[in-house]
C-alpha cells in the first residue's frame, strides 16, 4: 500500500513539475512580446504563446485571432488595438498596444558630425570640494545650487566661451573680494546663482600662491565626433548617435541650443580587447553648421536641419523597417573612416531584441568586413549612430561596443529612433559608446 502511495505522489509531483515548466516557458514567451507593436496595413504577425495563455482584443479591432497555440495579429487599416494577455484566461499578465502605421521613409546618413551641446557656455560636469587657505573643506558651487548638466552661459554679465575666461573672471573677482554672478541654464530655464570665490593655496617655485576656485569641473560644449543616422528631407528633421550624451557621472547633458556640424576624420585609433578605439576628427562650427539639436534622449539626439547634409552615399529615402521585420543575418553599415566620405561596410546582425526598448539595445551586431576590421579592429568611438541597412531598409544604428570583443557591439532599432525624431503621424514623445571624451578642467 505504501509503495503505491509513494508512486502516486511521485507521479503527481512529476506532473506538477511538467506543468510548471510548460507554464514558465509560456510566461517567458509572453514577456518576449514588446509592449508596443507597430505593423503596416495588411501585415501579419504571429507569436507562439502556448495553451495556457489567452489574448483578448479589448478594442474589438478584429485583427487578433488564435490559431492553435499561436496568437495571430493580422492588421487592418490605420489605427490601434489593445490586447490583454492572461494566464488560463483569468490572471492578467500584460497589455500590448498594436498600432497600424503608414510606411515611413528617411534618407540614411553615415556622415561624421561634430556635436556641440551648447551654442554658448560651458557644461558643469561635476561640483567638487575645494580646500581653502585655512585648510577647511568647502563646496561653493554645490552650496550655491549648481548641478551636473547645468550650462554656464554668463559670468557677471560676460558671455562664456572658454574655460580660460572662467579662470580669469574668478581670479579677478576673488582678488577684489567680490562674488561672481553666474547665469545658468537648466532644462531650458535661465537662472542666476551668486558664488563667492574661495582662496586656495597653490605651491609655487618660491612661495605658496593664492588662486581662487568655485568648486566646478567644467567641460567644453563640444561633445565630440559621432555619426548622423538619418534625416527627413521634407520635414528637415534628423536623428543621430542612437544613445544619450552623458557627462562623466552618467548624467544626461542638458542641451542648450546644441548644434551638429560637419566633421572630418583625420585618423583612427584602433580598438583592442579591453581598450575601445576612436575616430580622430576635427570640425568647424562656424562654416559647417548643419542643424540644431532639440533633445538629447536615451535613443539619441534629434533636431532640425538648416540644410541638407553633404557627402552622402544615399540621396533618396529608403523605408524604415519595423522591429518585427528585422532578422539576424547579413547587413551593411554606413560610416566615415577617412575624410568626409561615407562608405558601406559589411556587418552581421547576430540577435534582435525588440522587447529591450528601455535600454535601446535592440540589436547585437558584429563587424564582418575585412577592410574595416583591418583599419579599426571593429567598432570604435565616433561610430555611434552609423546607420545599418538590411534588404534595402534602414533597420538600426550602432550604439555600443563589447569591451572584450571590439568586433561586436549593440545597436538600436531604427523604428525607435524615427518615432523619437517625431517623423510620421504617430510620432511620440552598456559601456556607452559615442562622442569622444571632452577635456575636463578644474577652474
Amino acid at each position: 500500500m505504501g509503495t503505491h502511495r509513494n508512486a502516486w505522489r511521485r507521479t503527481v509531483a512529476l506532473g506538477v513539475l511538467i506543468v510548471f515548466a510548460a507554464v514558465s516557458l509560456q510566461l517567458r514567451a509572453v514577456w518576449q512580446v514588446p509592449a508596443e507593436l507597430r505593423l503596416l496595413p495588411g501585415q501579419e504577425l504571429s507569436f507562439d504563446l502556448g495553451r495556457f495563455i489567452t489574448a483578448e482584443d479589448v478594442s474589438a479591432s478584429g485583427w487578433v485571432f488564435a490559431d492553435g497555440a499561436s496568437l495571430v495579429i493580422r492588421s487592418g487599416e490605420l489605427g490601434a488595438a489593445r490586447l490583454k494577455m492572461r494566464l488560463l484566461g483569468v490572471i492578467p499578465l500584460r497589455s500590448v498596444l498594436v498600432s497600424v502605421v503608414p510606411e515611413l521613409e528617411v534618407v540614411p546618413g553615415g556622415q561624421a558630425i561634430g556635436v556641440l551641446v551648447s551654442s554658448q557656455g560651458l557644461v558643469v560636469a561635476q561640483t567638487t570640494q575645494v580646500v581653502d587657505a585655512d585648510g577647511s573643506i568647502r563646496f561653493p558651487a554645490r552650496e550655491a545650487g549648481l548641478r551636473p548638466g547645468d550650462v554656464l552661459v554668463e559670468m557677471s554679465g560676460v558671455p562664456l566661451y572658454s574655460v580660460q575666461q572662467v579662470h580669469d573672471l574668478v581670479d579677478e573677482h576673488g582678488r577684489q573680494g567680490k562674488p561672481v554672478e553666474l547665469t545658468v541654464v537648466r532644462q531650458g530655464v535661465r537662472m542666476k546663482r551668486l558664488i563667492r570665490p574661495v582662496p586656495v593655496r597653490i605651491s609655487g617655485p618660491s612661495s605658496p600662491l593664492i588662486q581662487y576656485r568655485l568648486g566646478l569641473r567644467l567641460e567644453s560644449p563640444a561633445a565630440g565626433v559621432g555619426t548622423l543616422t538619418f534625416y527627413d528631407p521634407v520635414m528637415m528633421r534628423f536623428g543621430g548617435l542612437g544613445h544619450m550624451i552623458t557627462d562623466g557621472l552618467n548624467n544626461r547633458v542638458e542641451v542648450n541650443q546644441g548644434r551638429i556640424v560637419e566633421a572630418t576624420i583625420r585618423g583612427i585609433q584602433q580598438g583592442a580587447r579591453g581598450f575601445p578605439g576612436e575616430k580622430i576628427g576635427v570640425f568647424d562650427g562656424r562654416s559647417g553648421e548643419m542643424g540644431t539639436i532639440e533633445k538629447n534622449t536615451r535613443f539619441g539626439i534629434y533636431g532640425v536641419l538648416h540644410r541638407l547634409p553633404r557627402h552622402a552615399l544615399h540621396t533618396e529615402p529608403v523605408p524604415v523597417a519595423l522591429a518585427h521585420e528585422v532578422r539576424p543575418g547579413p547587413a551593411e553599415m554606413l560610416t566615415v573612416i577617412e575624410g568626409q566620405t561615407v562608405e558601406s561596410f559589411a556587418v552581421n546582425i547576430v540577435q534582435v531584441h525588440p522587447h529591450r526598448r528601455h535600454d535601446g539595445r535592440g540589436l547585437v551586431i558584429e563587424i564582418s568586413d575585412p577592410r574595416l576590421l583591418e583599419l579599426t579592429r571593429g567598432i570604435v568611438q565616433g561610430m555611434s549612430g552609423s546607420p545599418i541597412l538590411q534588404d534595402g531598409k534602414l533597420v538600426g544604428a550602432v550604439t555600443h561596443v563589447f569591451v572584450n570583443d571590439p568586433a561586436r557591439g549593440y545597436g538600436i532599432l531604427a523604428e525607435w529612433m524615427v518615432y523619437e525624431a517625431e517623423i510620421g503621424s504617430n510620432a511620440k514623445d552598456g559601456q556607452e559608446f559615442g562622442p569622444v571624451n571632452r577635456n575636463k578642467i578644474l577652474p
